[in-house]
């Protein structure tokens, strides 16, 4: 007798090939059996006219703190998640040093939502040995966030590092690494990851291949320097043999629009040539950050509260602006890509600020608008987020298109507002790229979800709907897919999936949640 038996389903197997009918049997976390069964089994789901597909797997979201809140995260079920990979943009949780802890906390605290995480960790195994303590609904893989190590060993500084601090560096990798996560992420436009050279980041890959893991990057530019900042990560994949994966692939602003064509060409060619890079992307043509992602770089050197000073310096104050007004900026300036017409704080601790503009906010307040930009920050201490509105949904659609693109959600949960990529990127993706405008095939868009990034970070166990694998599983009614969450209303869960299951158990039963927590800490190689 099977544990579960998914009956008369149309089996789209997460790797690309054509759909077929089957039947699929469970027992324990495991699929045992696929093909035309009559076996008995404890649990019965009939999916005649549905598609039975592996889990998706988000290979690049911020869901970093959530998991510490127990059983909080189960709308992510509802557009078929059940693995999320943390620790992107350079961002993570661990390593990190006493001395530079609270530091880090603080200057996370915006990419965490203000979650409380408890840091009562030093080393990269303590930490998921502290994750796997809670109630998860998903499974969860961790990369090490490259401005996570960088802080451990030479804080906020800008700088590049001292052969000693750079050996010191590669060994917190290495350990992180050997603990079971799956890659080493970079952000290579924030603090402090934005002070770093490019043969540091060549000698962290070589650490990286050595383990067999991937590189993922949020690369220096997504702007006017984007040609620039793709042909880098591919000369790291071309120079130390790692897995590159390019993070939630764009071109921003209205004068980049269109360069997709070239960076596509540019990720072919470097394929071509045996190397293994590919980007990943989200469906929307809106991005979402730390709102003090509007500032240059230098302010904040040497964490927050010395960015906070220099808000508070009415001669600083006037060198920020002068930066942010520069037509020509060596740095990724978002009011040169957006505007404050385009920059839309979601969430901030000044509640007034929040659900608005920065060009309604100075408006409504009679103000100057970088002036009000820089209050702002100031005001909240650096609690608020935005979405910012600067991509050509025509690039959107050639990435999500392209066959070297996986899909993502780069979401941040948020007990406020968030970006509706969180809660909507994969049925978006089906719904309109598939269903609506036929760009992508079911199984492409599919494989994109599972089967390919399952590829990419090496979990041979998930992703693909084969016998041996584990049982994440989704049915999925197609005709009624469809994703609610907007800018405005961006927790609205999506419509048509029908059925979920964790590591074998039903989390999802008639498209409701069940109060089940079966997901796992997935640690590479293990």
């Amino acid at each position: 007798m099977y544990d579960l038996l998914i009956k008369n389903g149309l089996i789209v197997d997460g790797s690309g090939d054509v759909p077929y009918q089957a039947d699929v049997a469970v027992n324990g976390d495991t699929i045992v059996k696929i093909g035309h069964l009559d076996e008995p089994a404890k649990e019965v789901i009939d999916a005649k006219g549905k598609l039975v597909t592996p889990g998706f797997i988000d290979i690049h979201c911020h869901s970093d703190a959530i998991v510490f809140q127990p059983g909080k995260n189960p709308q992510r079920l509802l557009q078929g998640f059940t693995t999320e990979v943390v620790g992107n943009c350079g961002v993570s949780c661990a390593p990190i040093t006493p001395e530079f802890k609270d530091q880090w906390a603080t200057y996370c605290a915006p990419f965490f939502s203000h979650m409380p995480v408890p840091f009562n960790w030093n080393s990269y195994d303590e930490y998921l040995k502290e994750v796997e303590k809670n109630q998860l609904c998903l499974n969860m893989a961790g990369l090490v966030g490259h401005g996570t190590v960088r802080a451990c060993v030479a804080g906020f500084e800008n700088r590049p590092f001292t052969p000693e601090e750079m050996k010191k560096a590669e060994e917190f990798l290495a350990q992180s690494l050997e603990s079971g996560a799956f890659g080493f992420s970079s952000g290579l436009i924030y603090p402090p990851g934005v002070y770093s050279t490019k043969e540091e980041m060549l000698n962290f890959a070589k650490v990286v291949k050595e383990h067999d893991a991937i590189y993922t990057s949020h690369i220096r530019s997504e702007s006017y320097g984007l040609i620039d900042a793709v042909a880098e990560a591919i000369h790291v994949a071309e120079a130390t043999g790692v897995s590159v994966e390019i993070s939630h692939h764009k071109a921003a602003g209205r004068p980049n629009h269109g360069k997709i064509r070239t960076t596509l060409q540019m990720i072919a060619d470097a394929r071509a040539k045996g190397l293994d890079v590919n980007c990943d992307v989200y469906p929307y043509d809106a991005a979402s950050t730390n709102f003090n992602s509007i500032l240059p770089p230098w302010a904040l050197e040497g964490g927050i509260d010395k960015m906070l000073e220099r808000l508070s310096d009415p001669d600083t104050r006037a060198k920020l602006i002068e930066a942010m007004k520069d037509e020509h900026p060596n740095w990724e300036s978002f009011y040169q890509l957006t505007g404050w017409e385009g920059m839309y704080i979601t969430e901030c601790s000044v509640e007034k600020y929040a659900d608005r503009t920065i060009a309604d906010i100075a408006r409504s307040e009679n103000a100057d608008p970088f002036e009000k930009a820089l209050d702002i920050l100031l005001e909240s201490r650096n609690n608020a987020m935005m979405i910012v509105f600067f991509m050509d949904p025509e690039d959107v659609s050639r990435a999500i298109a392209n066959p070297n693109s996986m899909v993502c959600t780069d979401g941040f949960p948020s007990v406020k507002k968030s970006h509706p990529r969180y809660y909507g990127s994969c049925v978006r993706v089906l719904e309109k790229y598939v269903k609506q405008e036929h760009l992508l095939s079911l199984q492409q868009a599919i494989y994109k979800m599972s089967g390919m990034p399952a590829a990419k970070l090496g979990l041979s166990d998930r992703g693909i709907l084969g016998e041996g694998k584990k049982a994440d599983l989704l049915v999925i009614d197609f005709e009624k897919l469809h994703d609610n969450a907007t800018y405005k209303e961006d927790k609205a869960t999506c419509d048509g999936i029908e059925y979920v299951a964790v590591n074998g158990q039903i989390v999802v039963k008639d498209g409701a949640l069940v109060p089940v927590y079966t997901g796992r800490v997935l640690r590479k190689g293990r």
